[in-house]
């Protein structure tokens, strides 16, 4: 084997990443009688471990607290992982999804939100998203990546997810004139944060878009620090989420205006000019923003 392919093969930390690139190499090797005989080998080798850990599984919860131990293994990530690799899961699909969803239920409580399963179909979930009034102000990104996650880690041979929506209606408004809509502006103090996006939802030196309500917001993450902004460019009030963010910098794309994030929003081209930045904090890998 190169140097070249052992640094590559450094770079993967998870061990079935490793496994998977050493096959990739191996199916590319020219010699076909080879590349037989290597598939060989690793089914052989995969059969062998298959009933071997039968038989463990077998003998361990052939004992009196044996189920809470089998319990206890399957909780590690990499026992796991190999036991979902062989198909000996001591959990079926359905009891495993049950038990994430009493995890994320945890982290739901605090947006007023819930979860429930409606059924599982071809390795398909389906889940019924429920919540009260506070809830409506939530993102739905934030309350089904929160869901997702705790299902990844316990249940990630799901093929899909789907959802109900069943998360309470807002109170209609009543309305006493007709009139332009509203300049949005940002509350004066943080006392009422909304949590609207988990922090991996928006990866580095990257923005996303969010809209709550009729309230469109910019979400920005430049260098792990986070900036909400109205997604209003200053100039002409037009949208920026096809704008180029470079480092702490952001171009609109509609007349080029440039507005440092840094610095709440100055524009570059013109010091009258700033975006309308709204106060945010991450609390638990949650973006909270304060709104109006």
């Amino acid at each position: 084997m190169s140097n070249n392919h052992q640094a590559t093969d450094q770079e993967y930390a998870n061990p079935f990443e490793q496994l998977s690139a050493l096959l990739e190499y191996i199916e590319q090797h020219p010699d076909a009688e080879f590349r037989d005989r290597v598939r060989e080998l690793v089914y052989s080798l995969v059969e062998l471990h298959h009933d071997a850990l039968r038989r463990i599984l077998e003998t361990v919860g052939a004992h009196g607290d044996g189920e809470e131990l089998l319990r206890q293994l399957s909780n590690d990530e990499l026992v796991r992982a190999v036991l979902m690799v062989h198909g000996l899961m001591p959990q079926d699909l359905e009891s495993r999804v049950q038990t994430a969803l009493e995890h994320a239920r945890e982290h739901l409580k605090a947006y007023d939100a819930g979860a429930e399963l409606v059924g599982i179909r071809e390795n398909v979930a389906r889940l019924r998203l429920i919540g009260g009034a506070a809830s409506v102000n939530v993102s739905t990104a934030v309350l089904k990546g929160t869901i997702e996650q705790a299902l990844h880690e316990l249940a990630p041979d799901l093929l899909n997810i789907e959802y109900e929506d069943l998360i309470a209606s807002a109170k209609s408004r009543k309305l006493v004139q007709i009139a332009p809509k509203p300049v949005f502006t940002p509350p004066k103090s943080e006392g009422d944060l909304i949590p609207i996006i988990r922090i991996n939802e928006v990866p580095n030196n990257s923005m996303r878009v969010i809209e709550i309500g009729d309230i469109n917001l910019l979400v920005c993450n430049v260098a792990e620090t986070f900036y909400a902004f109205r997604n209003a460019c200053a100039h002409r009030g037009m949208s920026l989420e096809k704008g180029m963010l470079e480092g702490s910098v952001l171009t609109c794309p509609w007349h080029g205006y440039q507005f440092d994030l840094r610095r709440g929003g100055q524009c570059l081209n013109d010091p009258a000019l700033r975006l309308t930045a709204l106060p945010l904090s991450v609390e638990n890998e949650v973006v909270k923003v304060a709104l109006q």
